[in-house]
Protein backbone atom coordinates (compact mmCIF):
# COMPACT_ATOMS: atom_id res chain seq x y z
CA UNK A 1 0.00 0.00 0.00
CA UNK A 2 1.19 3.54 -0.77
CA UNK A 3 2.74 5.02 2.56
CA UNK A 4 1.47 8.38 1.23
CA UNK A 5 -1.73 7.26 1.94
CA UNK A 6 -3.77 8.76 5.10
CA UNK A 7 -5.43 6.77 7.56
CA UNK A 8 -8.70 8.12 6.16
CA UNK A 9 -8.01 7.33 3.02
CA UNK A 10 -6.53 3.82 3.66
CA UNK A 11 -9.80 2.92 6.05
CA UNK A 12 -12.28 4.30 2.53
CA UNK A 13 -10.26 1.67 0.79
CA UNK A 14 -10.84 -1.02 3.07
CA UNK A 15 -14.62 -0.08 3.53
CA UNK A 16 -14.91 0.20 -0.27
CA UNK A 17 -13.19 -3.82 -0.24
CA UNK A 18 -15.56 -4.88 2.17
CA UNK A 19 -17.95 -4.12 -0.22
CA UNK A 20 -17.01 -6.48 -3.03
CA UNK A 21 -15.39 -6.27 -6.25
CA UNK A 22 -19.01 -4.58 -8.15
CA UNK A 23 -18.69 -1.76 -5.98
CA UNK A 24 -14.95 -1.66 -6.41
CA UNK A 25 -15.52 -2.10 -10.05
CA UNK A 26 -18.24 0.73 -10.52
CA UNK A 27 -15.71 3.35 -8.49
CA UNK A 28 -13.18 2.99 -10.92
CA UNK A 29 -15.44 2.71 -13.87
CA UNK A 30 -16.46 6.39 -12.66
CA UNK A 31 -12.81 7.23 -12.75
CA UNK A 32 -12.42 6.44 -16.18
CA UNK A 33 -14.92 8.18 -16.71
CA UNK A 34 -13.96 11.52 -14.97
CA UNK A 35 -17.22 10.90 -13.45
CA UNK A 36 -18.13 12.55 -9.40
CA UNK A 37 -17.01 9.67 -6.92
CA UNK A 38 -19.95 10.05 -4.39
CA UNK A 39 -17.65 7.93 -2.33
CA UNK A 40 -14.77 9.48 -2.43
CA UNK A 41 -16.02 12.97 -1.63
CA UNK A 42 -13.87 14.92 1.13
CA UNK A 43 -10.80 13.92 -0.08
CA UNK A 44 -8.25 15.80 -2.14
CA UNK A 45 -7.89 15.18 -6.04
CA UNK A 46 -4.27 13.79 -5.13
CA UNK A 47 -6.05 11.97 -2.35
CA UNK A 48 -8.33 10.21 -4.74
CA UNK A 49 -6.03 9.83 -7.76
CA UNK A 50 -3.72 7.43 -5.09
CA UNK A 51 -6.94 5.93 -4.03
CA UNK A 52 -8.11 5.03 -7.13
CA UNK A 53 -4.29 3.61 -7.94
CA UNK A 54 -4.69 1.59 -5.10
CA UNK A 55 -7.81 -0.40 -6.21
CA UNK A 56 -6.77 -0.92 -9.18
CA UNK A 57 -3.97 -2.60 -8.10
CA UNK A 58 -5.97 -4.71 -5.31
CA UNK A 59 -8.55 -5.32 -8.73
CA UNK A 60 -5.15 -6.62 -10.67
CA UNK A 61 -5.06 -9.45 -8.30
CA UNK A 62 -8.67 -10.50 -9.65
CA UNK A 63 -7.64 -10.14 -13.18
CA UNK A 64 -5.09 -11.86 -13.16
CA UNK A 65 -6.73 -15.01 -11.90
CA UNK A 66 -9.36 -15.22 -15.21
Amino acid sequence: MNPDLSKKAIKKIESLCELGCAQVNQVLEKAGKSDDIEELSGFTKAEMSMIIDELVEIMSVYDEDK
